[in-house]
This record gives C-alpha cells, sequence and structure tokens, in this order.
C-alpha cells in the first residue's frame, strides 16, 4: 500500500457537520495529520468568501482548493496562488447563447470576488430563485445586461433532477464551447435540483490536487481523498486512496471506498484506516 502523505477532503456533506463546523472529533484529527507532517488540502465547491464562512485563518489546512478548483489558497500564508478566468469576450458569447437557448443561469465575477455575480431568468424557477436570495446576503447579485460584457470565474446553470435535461445539455454546450469545463452537482438548496457549474478549460478538483502535488513535490500515488457528490469524482479519480461518505449517492457508494457519514466523523474514520499515529 502506498504511505499518505496529502489528505484532500471535500467540505460541505463530506467534513463539515450540519451546522457547517467541523467536529472535535475530526478537528483532532486535522491537527494530528499536521503534526505528522502530512499535507491537508480542503477542496470545495465554495467560492472564497464563503470558505472563509466555515473556515478561519488557524485551521489546520495547508491549501484550500475553491470553487472546485478555479482557485487555490496557500492556507497558511492566505495567499492565493491560483486564479483562473472567463475573458470578457468569451463570457458575453457563453451569455448570448444561454440567453439565446432560454436557460436560467448566474455569472460569477472573477476571483477571489466570485461571490458578486450576475443573473438571468428565462423563465420561473423556484432554484434560481432560491440561489439568488440567498447568496445576494453575501454579495453583489444583479440582473444581466448582455451588452456589458466582464471578466467572469464561472457560469451555472439550473436543472430539475427528474427531467434528465444535465447530459443532453452538456452535449450541446461543450459542442459549441468545447474549450470549457463543465462539472455536475447536486443543489445544496433542494435536492430535487442538478447544478451545471462552468469553468474554463481545465479547472476541477484534480487540476488543484494536481497542482499542489507539483508545488509540494508529492506524488499522486501518496494521496488520499474523501468526498460525497458529483462534483467530487474527478477528485476521486486522481487520488490514489479514494473514500465516500455514507450520505453520498448510491452510485458513487458503488464506486468508491465507503467510510462513515459526515455527521459520524466519516473523515476520521477514512483517514485511520490509512494514517496511524508514529
Amino acid at each position: 500500500m502506498h504511505e499518505v502523505k496529502m489528505v484532500v477532503t471535500d467540505l460541505d456533506g463530506t467534513l463539515l457537520q450540519s451546522d457547517h463546523s467541523i467536529s472535535p472529533t475530526d478537528q483532532k484529527t486535522l491537527e494530528r495529520l499536521g503534526e505528522l507532517g502530512l499535507c491537508r488540502v480542503a477542496a470545495t465547491g465554495r467560492n472564497l468568501f464563503k470558505v472563509r464562512m466555515a473556515l478561519t485563518e488557524k485551521s489546520p489546512f495547508d491549501y484550500v482548493i475553491f470553487s472546485s478548483g478555479a482557485g487555490i489558497v496557500d492556507w497558511k500564508t492566505q495567499k492565493l496562488i491560483r486564479a483562473t478566468a472567463i475573458s470578457a469576450e468569451k463570457t458575453s458569447q457563453i451569455i448570448n447563447y444561454l440567453i439565446a437557448e432560454h436557460f436560467n443561469f448566474k455569472v460569477s465575477r472573477e476571483l477571489p470576488d466570485n461571490h458578486n455575480f450576475g443573473w438571468h431568468k428565462s423563465f420561473e424557477c423556484p432554484e434560481l430563485t432560491r440561489y439568488v436570495e440567498h447568496h445576494s446576503k453575501l454579495g453583489e447579485a444583479f440582473k444581466i445586461n448582455p451588452n456589458q460584457p466582464f471578466i467572469s470565474s464561472q457560469l451555472l446553470m439550473f436543472f430539475p433532477m427528474e427531467t434528465n435535461q444535465f447530459e443532453s445539455v452538456k452535449i450541446k454546450f461543450q459542442k459549441a464551447f468545447p474549450d470549457l469545463s463543465v462539472i455536475k452537482t447536486t443543489s445544496p438548496f433542494f435536492s430535487g435540483y442538478i447544478w451545471m457549474e462552468i469553468f474554463p478549460n481545465g479547472v476541477s478538483k484534480a487540476q488543484g490536487i494536481e497542482e499542489i502535488c507539483r508545488i509540494t513535490g508529492i506524488a499522486r500515488e501518496n494521496t488520499l481523498g474523501i468526498g460525497n457528490d458529483f462534483n467530487d469524482l474527478e477528485m476521486l479519480e486522481f487520488t490514489q486512496h479514494s473514500y465516500v461518505v455514507e450520505n453520498a449517492p448510491e452510485e458513487l457508494k458503488l464506486k468508491y471506498l465507503n467510510s462513515l457519514a459526515h455527521y459520524d466523523d466519516g473523515f476520521t474514520h477514512a483517514v485511520n484506516q490509512h494514517i496511524k499515529s508514529k
């Protein structure tokens, strides 16, 4: 078995409890990993503003991959070491395409200010309403004007899970924009919705981990990953030892090693299968 030198965990639904805190048990495990000299990485779909609502500068992490890999922060120094972007021209092309196709969507400003966003409604959508109402409390939210393009970091679309639209829309979108990445995730607001996240090409949690491996000199074979949702797929494919918590979708539990639920310290349980105190 390859020695683990880096532990990567998703936040929401994996490490964090339902109140968005880290349990005392998982906190001690993260501190123990640091004492053992292991690299501790959080990889989350949260933007940096929302990461800082859950983690403090003293939280026991070495790196944080945020916005599904669009950005990376050296957590000890709080230095932004990766920030990807979609040009204003390309953002304008995507916006006009999505409006012409009658989609509901939001567009985030460039990093690290991607908690500010524009939105467009083509038809009534409870999920878009929920998103705007919640996130407008955390940053600027404005109706998109197609004639005023801006540099962006991410676009987000909303689909009812029961319609099975995601795959067909993904194929059509990537045919129109082959230079962009598409990531699937379950809505944190309502389980009946799937979100389509659109990023610059190559953006993923896996690419973020690969970059940290390059920086630290840690080989892919020495990584352990823990996740809970579809947006963790590329991460779990990349890490050598890959776990999902009990509250993950069934299809993920069939594919990866299983741990306890996030509220039962599933992070610690997975880590303990590979890391022993020296």
